[in-house]
């Protein structure tokens, strides 16, 4: 309880009073939250509550995956919400619909971020282990929102202060600079992570895994290299995670995504009053108890090109798929939908949502070993994975094949995760030639302009040197 005073007090002083990236208005919480970087507990609320926010604002892990998921070839949607009836037919326009919060709450979570390493540079007051731990998460934070901004929206601006006069011009950054200014966030971040997962004081290991930790950051700076194409690095990056078995294992399918996982290299736990209702909202929001909803939850259900993914006997499709079968028409309509999360409500936390686990840092250094020619090591990682979900060997055995099965097992590994397929489908220069086929399902038609999601009209209103992505008002 006096963690949770702590976190509100924080999100009062920092998040209810802060403006928008792009307004002119100095924040007027400047004096107040220096007396925030006077203590350990109020400096770690500070960094904590945007964990908790990302929880559970709208950008929280079911939206990222129900958004991408309709965009692409992921979910079939039954929602009647203008704005997820957009994203589906991939419609969006920049006056209204879902990107609006992704651009806002993700330059707000950057913001809060920058707060954050602001504040504790300039303190003298906290202890210095807890003052270099906050900054490095800090870093990661910040990194891990641009992240997800590039590859939402193309070039994006670089946040990297809280002054109001800077932020209220900045303009569009190239996106091989905003990649840059992540890898020299991520690098730092990974010097100064603990190794360990650390509990509230910020000193304490911690059995659970919702504070970054050293190779938090290198998880994120492995896909980061390989989204950039930097595939000796890539490979590097995630091998330093899964070589640390100290921490890190493959779980058997049934239990990947249990809060106890040690697959798990980072994870976001729903804030203490809200747990006892769900586990997660994935867990919450895309389980079927009946036909689907029109409503924003409970909207969806596996697409027929994801069922026809998977290969007969992959146990992903027995453990990770649930279904209702709605007996009330004939023949009886089946729904399958994703069935990581398994707990809709309970009083007691068994699952937290999972950004990154140790399965996607092997399909990583498979795609990087292979694309720089090591074959058989790319393909040694491909098999663990496969093996894992009780499947043989690759037949794939040269590069071009052994890429696309790499692919393929992203697909079926990965799906309804904080958005892999929709990304990988736009940095493999894929996207064109399938989603023209997937609209025709949806009964809708596909231009290329619309893999980039518009910049919220409100934005660029403020800022006139924000400019729109293409084929957008």
């Amino acid at each position: 309880m006096k963690f949770l005073s702590y976190l509100m007090l924080c999100a009062i002083l920092l998040i209810s009073s802060c403006k928008k990236y792009v307004e002119v208005d100095a924040p007027n919480d400047k004096l107040v939250t220096v007396t925030v970087f006077q203590a350990n507990e109020t400096a770690i609320a500070a960094l904590t509550s945007v964990y908790a926010q990302m929880a559970q604002d709208n950008v929280q892990p079911y939206y990222i995956a129900l958004e991408t998921g309709f965009a692409s070839d992921e979910l079939t949607s039954y929602t009647e919400s203008t704005i997820l009836k957009q994203t589906y037919v991939n419609r969006l326009n920049s006056f209204d619909g879902s990107p609006s919060d992704f651009w806002q709450l993700g330059y707000s979570y950057i913001y809060q971020a920058n707060a954050v390493w602001e504040g504790c540079n300039e303190s003298t007051k906290l202890d210095p282990l807890v003052k270099k731990h906050l900054m490095a998460e800090a870093l990661f934070i910040r990194a891990y929102w641009h992240f997800y901004l590039v590859n939402f929206f193309g070039d994006v601006p670089i946040v990297t202060t809280t002054d109001y006069v800077s932020n209220a011009h900045v303009k569009r950054s190239p996106k091989q600079q905003v990649y840059a200014q992540m890898v020299s966030d991520l690098i730092s971040a990974e010097n100064d992570l603990p190794v360990n997962y650390v509990a509230l004081d910020s000193k304490t290991v911690a059995a659970d895994r919702i504070r970054p930790n050293k190779y938090t950051a290198s998880a994120l700076l492995a896909r980061v290299y390989l989204y950039s194409g930097k595939y000796m690095e890539a490979e590097q990056e995630a091998s330093n995670v899964i070589a640390y078995n100290t921490l890190y294992g493959l779980a058997d399918v049934g239990s990947v995504f249990l809060k106890t996982s040690k697959e798990a290299v980072w994870e976001l736990a729903m804030p203490t009053p809200i747990t006892s209702t769900a586990n997660t909202f994935e867990g919450l929001n895309f389980i079927l108890n009946s036909v689907p909803t029109i409503m924003q939850t409970n909207c969806s259900a596996i697409s027929s090109p994801l069922l026809a993914a998977f290969e007969n006997g992959d146990l992903r499709k027995v453990n990770w798929i649930g279904h209702y079968v709605d007996n009330s028409v004939s023949p009886a309509v089946d729904y399958a939908y994703p069935y990581k999360y398994t707990n809709i409500s309970s009083t007691q936390a068994t699952e937290y949502s999972v950004p990154f686990r140790l399965a996607e840092q092997y399909l990583i250094r498979a795609e990087a070993r292979i694309t720089l020619n090591n074959l058989k090591g790319g393909k040694d990682d491909l098999n663990t994975i496969r093996h894992r979900a009780g499947l043989g060997d690759t037949p794939a055995n040269n590069s071009t094949d052994l890429i696309n099965a790499v692919l393929q097992e992203r697909q079926v590994e990965l799906f309804a995760e904080y958005g892999h397929r929709w990304f990988d489908l736009k940095r493999t220069g894929k996207i064109d030639a399938l989603m023209s086929n997937v609209a025709l399902i949806k009964q809708s038609t596909w231009n290329s302009f619309q893999q980039l999601w518009p910049i919220p009209k409100s934005e660029i209103q403020i800022n006139p040197n924000i400019t729109q992505n293409p084929g957008y008002n």
